[in-house]
């Protein structure tokens, strides 16, 4: 849901004298900018509040617990068992099985654990008992696969659905993480933007009521946390939009009050609405290639 507010604003109106202070263009430019800012801000904070939600919520973590052990694989050689709980790998603490299962692999996330690409030092919980094993990932490529795509793996299942734990946030570190995300969605979105200016992303990217209404609905029968996260995520959209340097949109303005901090006079009212033309144009252009991008997505 959206709306438009007109402002008490001398340009577009007469003012009554008693109300003159109070009219948007009497303001300080500070005040000014604060306004137009405050609007795509909520966007953001909604966003963080929805995203901490879902942290407070919590959700079903799947414990690092090592399943079935292929005969003479790496874990068979290091001496995993089925059924132990792995702990540590190196010096990094494991949070779920999606994060040894990364870990293993070597990827980006475990840049930081000590020998996270050859042979490391696990830390399992073995029945109560703790041990530490020397483990080394293999090189593994599967059959009728180049050998480019070899993957590391250890030769075991990391997993078991039935070792489950509910995982839920406290309230300071829900709101660190419902910033964080807010903070990577902002980053992402500002490189895709980036790229799709420079060609370097598909246009097709951009969504619009359709695939919205369509989203909406899924994240909807998965249950209220995911209903949440897509809330949130449209959100955080909504709101960098705005800040897009646009005219007719509130980036648009605080571009004009970046002129007039940097030039000590106002963008004149014939350039705001020149540009505000041009800015329409730029916004209907989006908006149809958007529901273009919706409808292809419908019939193909």
């Amino acid at each position: 849901m959206g709306g438009f507010v007109q402002m008490l604003d001398s340009r577009e109106a007469s003012v009554p004298a008693d109300q003159l202070a109070l009219a948007f263009d009497q303001r300080s430019l500070k005040v000014r900018a604060a306004i137009v800012a405050a609007g795509p801000l909520a966007n953001l904070l909604l966003a963080v509040v929805l995203f901490s939600a879902v942290a407070w919520w919590g959700h079903p973590k799947v414990l690092p617990v090592i399943g079935k052990v292929e005969a003479g694989a790496a874990a068979d050689i290091a001496g995993l068992k089925t059924g132990d709980l792995v702990l540590k790998v190196g010096d990094l603490e494991v949070r779920d099985a999606q994060h040894l299962r990364a870990l293993i692999r070597g990827e980006r996330v475990a840049a930081e654990a000590e020998g996270s690409e050859s042979t490391a030092v696990w830390e399992i919980d073995r029945q109560g008992q703790r041990l530490s094993l020397a483990v080394k990932p293999l090189l593994t490529v599967q059959p009728g696969q180049p050998e480019s795509s070899a993957v590391r793996r250890i030769g075991a299942v990391v997993g078991v659905p039935s070792d489950t734990e509910w995982v839920s946030a406290g309230l300071w570190e829900g709101l660190a993480r419902g910033y964080g995300q807010v903070a990577q969605i902002t980053v992402l979105t500002g490189q895709l933007i980036g790229q799709m200016l420079t060609g370097e992303a598909s246009s097709k990217h951009l969504s619009g009521p359709l695939t919205i209404a369509e989203q909406a609905g899924q994240s909807a029968q998965r249950g209220l946390p995911a209903y949440l996260t897509f809330l949130a995520l449209i959100s955080v959209s909504l709101g960098l939009l705005n800040l897009l340097p646009l005219p007719m949109l509130d980036g648009g303005h605080l571009m004009y009050y970046l002129w007039e901090s940097l030039t000590g006079k106002p963008v004149s009212v014939a350039w705001q609405r020149g540009l505000q033309k041009v800015g329409l144009a730029l916004l209907v252009f989006i908006m149809a290639l958007a529901f273009f991008n919706d409808l292809t997505r419908l019939f193909t």
